[in-house]
């Protein structure tokens, strides 16, 4: 059984897809998404910047929580746009005729190597995140001396379940982690023999890394956050073994 932690719509249209392809699979969102404490002063922000400043888009949920509830947001042209990865570029870009650019290996990591290429000293950098996350995006661009801000666009709030919804064939489970925020809070359903025996698929070198401090013990990281990948990947897996 493939358990898809991911918060909908992701995790929904994964979910299907895994369906559809015969493959057993449960979508167990971890967080409700609703609007975030600085969502509503991001139009002003966006005013305040100059040319050449920069803004950061961290998730998918950005882009959704701005259409939602600021459907008329003017975004400007004269900045720069960048994105952890290609879905959320992908997205964002139906907000703003502007270039979305993002790192092909789409983590914080990823996206500071491809910062490394413009100077970022004095620049106003605006990061859209939910109201946790990407410390080491915003801690290695305040060291290089940009001027961060952080908006917090949307909250995750935790969805709770019975503490035994995951007890049954664990030695049978695939659990996709996106986040270290989801990985965290699974530790209230999941607890040794699931750390032993169950598959755990995460989306970055931080992730895992987690994941093996808290005792995960088979960990499979891939490359990439995006429903593509991670399809492939249990593909993969369910061709090779039995789940």
């Amino acid at each position: 059984m493939i358990i898809v932690t991911r918060p909908s719509p992701e995790g929904e249209v994964l979910t299907q897809q895994l369906i559809e392809a015969k493959i057993p699979a449960q979508h167990l969102p971890l967080f409700n998404i609703s609007t975030g404490n600085d969502l509503f002063n991001l139009p002003s922000e966006l005013t305040k910047l100059k040319p050449s400043d920069i803004v950061i888009v961290t998730s998918p949920q950005v882009t959704y929580i701005i259409k939602n509830n600021l459907p008329n947001l003017l975004l400007p042209t004269n900045i720069q746009y960048f994105a952890v990865g290609n879905k959320s570029a992908k997205l964002f870009s139906q907000l703003t005729n502007s270039i979305i650019s993002y790192p092909k290996q789409e983590d914080s990591e990823g996206l500071l190597q491809l910062l490394e290429e413009i100077s970022l000293k004095n620049r106003s950098v605006l990061i859209l995140r939910g109201d946790t996350g990407r410390p080491l995006l915003v801690n290695t661009l305040t060291h290089q001396k940009a001027k961060v801000k952080l908006i917090e666009c949307y909250r995750r709030n935790p969805i709770l379940y019975p503490p035994n919804i995951l007890a049954d064939h664990i030695e049978k489970q695939v659990i996709i982690s996106t986040s270290t925020e989801h990985l965290l809070q699974l530790e209230a359903y999941c607890h040794n023999k699931h750390k032993q025996q169950a598959n755990l698929i995460v989306t970055s070198w931080r992730i895992f890394a987690k994941a093996k401090c808290l005792n995960w013990q088979k960990v499979l990281l891939i490359d990439g956050a995006n429903n593509q990948i991670l399809f492939k990947t249990i593909i993969t897996l369910c061709h090779n073994a039995s789940i």
